[in-house]
């Protein structure tokens, strides 16, 4: 028989909807990647303000937030001991987690963390070892000086585990055990998870397999499943989402993962000041969102603040009138 969900679990899925930030350096670069050598002391947002972000989450009837505290560029917006690449040497030292969790808690939401293994700055990167303790170290300060994380949402295990060190996965990997594949050996990842729980052990983790393998488990342990985009298309195949909640571990065990779908409404993660885009519609929002609950997932969908520290308010009527007809607030 397989265990149901944990009650940490059975929690998470009870939120139901949530707002992902992608924000930071990568938005005054305008690239969705960054480059890892922005500088520190030009990171200004003059109208930063998580409040707001809150606000816009809180009236759309959203139950929690997940925010990009590092990115694949390296850059942390605590400010990290570890790290001379962060907000303590930036105008004003802003700690922007700590004003994050504080302005989404006094809204009644609960928080999430964005870290991306991935990282373009740290010198000492392609040495495992000491890059896993330094994510380690960085762990500690976020899950140690912020109280209660809903969860770490860890991304950008690619570089490190698939041979070509892109996104893209090859099946054809797995059938080849000359092809170089890794599974999270590098990230020294079933260290890096059991420290995560070694400090909150509510905290769930998940890592997201990408979006050409939606809903699948990249490698285990993990606590859920991340589904990146719906209807994604790549190289001219439809990627379909995998909505089954039983996994099969390594060892033919089998458990349940609960799933959050992620969706973005600019086209990129990051708000990168375009002229102009197609904003996705109430019917297409709500759409996802039945999607989810169909499925009994979650639904995070991402905006992100732009170059003045504000998410752009044309994204407020979307979240209001999905939020009205779909009965949220």
């Amino acid at each position: 028989m397989i265990a149901p969900f944990t009650k940490h679990q059975a929690a998470f899925l009870e939120l139901q909807y949530g707002l992902f930030l992608h924000f930071g350096p990568n938005t005054l670069e305008g690239e969705g990647w960054g480059s890892g050598k922005f500088p520190a002391a030009d990171l200004v947002f003059p109208k930063l303000d998580p409040n707001q972000w809150a606000d816009m989450a809180a009236g759309a009837g959203m139950k929690y937030g997940v925010l990009t505290a590092k990115h694949h560029e390296g850059f942390c917006l605590w400010p990290s001991e570890h790290t001379e690449y962060c907000v303590k040497n930036s105008p004003g030292r802003p700690d922007m987690i700590g004003q994050f969790v504080e302005a989404f808690r006094k809204a009644g939401l609960k928080t999430g963390i964005y870290y991306s293994l991935w990282d373009k700055n740290y010198p000492r990167y392609d040495d495992d070892e000491i890059y896993a303790q330094y994510m380690m170290n960085q762990l500690t300060e976020l899950l140690t000086n912020y109280g209660e994380i809903l969860c770490i949402w860890f991304d950008g295990m690619w570089d490190k585990d698939h041979p070509t060190r892109e996104w893209a996965y090859d099946p054809a990997w797995e059938a080849d055990p000359n092809s170089g594949l890794g599974h999270g050996e590098r990230w020294r990842w079933p260290a890096v998870y059991e420290h995560v729980h070694s400090l909150q052990d509510n905290c769930l983790v998940t890592i997201n397999s990408s979006s050409d393998r939606p809903g699948l488990v990249k490698y285990p342990p993990v606590d859920y499943r991340s589904c990146e985009q719906l209807d994604f298309i790549f190289q001219g195949k439809r990627f379909e989402p995998h909505f089954d909640p039983v996994y099969t571990n390594p060892d033919g065990s089998q458990i349940r993962l609960p799933l959050e779908i992620s969706c973005s409404l600019p086209p990129q993660w990051f708000c990168l000041d375009k002229l102009f885009y197609f904003h996705p519609s109430v019917d297409a929002i709500c759409g996802w969102h039945k999607t989810a609950r169909d499925n009994n997932a979650n639904l995070l969908i991402n905006v992100g603040p732009d170059r003045t520290g504000l998410v752009p308010e044309y994204h407020r009527y979307y979240f209001d009138t999905v939020a009205k007809r779909l009965g949220l607030r």
